[in-house]
């Protein structure tokens, strides 16, 4: 079985400024190739921040122009990346995981469970897409999603060997949401992934500690608190982790 790589951004946004953020989120990108990763995920609306009040007005069609910047990033690295944003159908308003592959395609996917004051601006999404990399299956969810068993046994059942979930986790809710990560792998004998903020964001303080769980739902990596590439590899049937801050070094 070849090496797989996949990573976590832990991540930290400027509220509302997506400029900027498409900038930060390009230094993540780099250190993430620089260790050869294969798969990187951002935190929920990672290029907006959590900042729900904007959502409307920051709201992109996928086609925006610049979002080719992850187009091409995603081909020069040979990576797929996946970002958090509102996203625009021309009908409705997305909380969005979007996906850039390393071939040119772009696939959306809409948090389905919905929380709080996201009822008030989203649509729930209606579908689970997943897409194929590396020999791998991957389904992608956003944060609350996460708390549902059918969604977490749907991916499974449809072939997904990886749960790639971009997050804001609080450092209060973080002991149970993680253990539902955690019993997601066990239970249904996938790979779990989960990107976390590294900074407040929409009034909440993130814990950070994103991390990444095998099939046997035991933690290979967890991160810290602040800003990092939090990495893990498999080569075979073996897990190694590794955590990587930024500014991001080049391997030696």
């Amino acid at each position: 079985m070849p090496t797989w790589s996949i990573a976590a951004a832990q991540y930290g946004a400027r509220p509302g400024d997506i400029d900027w953020n498409i900038s930060h989120h390009l230094e993540f990108i780099r250190c993430a190739a620089e260790h050869r990763v294969d798969l990187l995920v951002f935190p929920e609306l990672s290029l907006t921040g959590y900042e729900l009040a904007l959502a409307p007005q920051l709201a992109m069609s996928i086609h925006d122009p610049r979002l080719d910047a992850f187009t091409r990033a995603a081909h020069e690295a040979q990576m797929t990346i996946v970002i958090g944003l509102p996203l625009s159908t021309g009908q409705q308003v997305l909380l969005s995981a979007l996906a850039f592959l390393p071939e040119g395609t772009r696939m959306a996917y809409g948090k389905r469970n919905l929380f709080g004051d996201e009822k008030r601006i989203f649509q729930p999404g209606e579908s689970l897409p997943l897409f194929g990399y590396a020999r791998h299956q991957v389904a992608m969810a956003i944060c609350a999603d996460i708390k549902i068993e059918e969604f977490a046994r749907d991916a499974s059942e449809r072939g997904a060997d990886l749960y790639a979930t971009g997050m804001l986790l609080s450092r209060e809710g973080y002991a149970e949401d993680s253990a539902h990560l955690a019993r997601w792998a066990q239970q249904f004998s996938m790979t779990v992934l989960m990107a976390n903020y590294a900074l407040p964001t929409g009034g909440y303080q993130s814990a950070g500690k994103s991390a990444v769980w095998d099939e046997s739902g035991r933690q290979i990596v967890v991160g810290g608190a602040d800003e990092e590439v939090v990495i893990a590899r498999r080569e075979g049937h073996h897990w190694q982790g590794e955590v990587h801050p930024l500014p991001c070094l080049p391997e030696s």
